[in-house]
């Protein structure tokens, strides 16, 4: 039984990815200073843009943060960006933009209130992390993060600046 929970579950995650095979859709969402941002645009000025679902409370995503960071420095001059989408609702919306000024991050954060745009990535939790190359080829998807597992996605941005082909990735983690 618990074989077949796995599979399921596996099965279930996979359906982002084969929607999203023959390439991301386009979405625009407000960031922190009220500015549209399309995928379009972060991907006509980058190579490879790196996408992060992520809510105020949730801890693992918090725990990753600093990761992004990292690899937001080590990588902005190559042609990567990367973005928050932030999940968080009216409850909790007030607290986003403190969060990020009081840690100091760098990345742009945008604003997915009506949970649309996850909904079209298939993000039911956070948080969830994607990277996705100029022709809009999803090339990484991760749900969930445990320490060490942010390895995965240096390893690809850094394949991908080498010029190593890269196949979409099976979902892996937890949600």
């Amino acid at each position: 039984m618990r074989h077949l929970i796995a599979l399921f579950t596996a099965l279930l995650f996979m359906l982002p990815l084969a929607a999203n095979a023959a390439g991301v859709s386009n979405f625009e969402l407000k960031n922190l200073d009220g500015d549209e941002v399309s995928l379009k645009d972060l991907l006509e000025d980058n190579k490879l843009v790196v996408i992060d679902f992520w809510q105020v409370g949730c801890k693992p995503c918090n725990e990753l943060l600093p990761h992004l960071q990292e690899y937001y420095n080590d990588f902005k001059d190559d042609g990567v960006v990367f973005v928050i989408i932030s999940r968080d609702t009216s409850l909790t919306l007030p607290q986003v933009e403190p969060f990020f000024t009081s840690n100091d991050y760098s990345f742009d954060v945008l604003l997915d209130t009506d949970l649309e745009v996850s909904g079209d990535f298939g993000v039911k939790a956070s948080p969830a992390s994607f990277v996705i190359d100029q022709d809009r080829n999803l090339l990484f998807q991760h749900y969930g993060y445990k320490p060490g597992q942010e390895e995965e996605l240096k390893e690809v941005i850094e394949k991908f600046l080498a010029g190593e082909e890269i196949e979409a990735q099976e979902v892996e983690g937890e949600e």
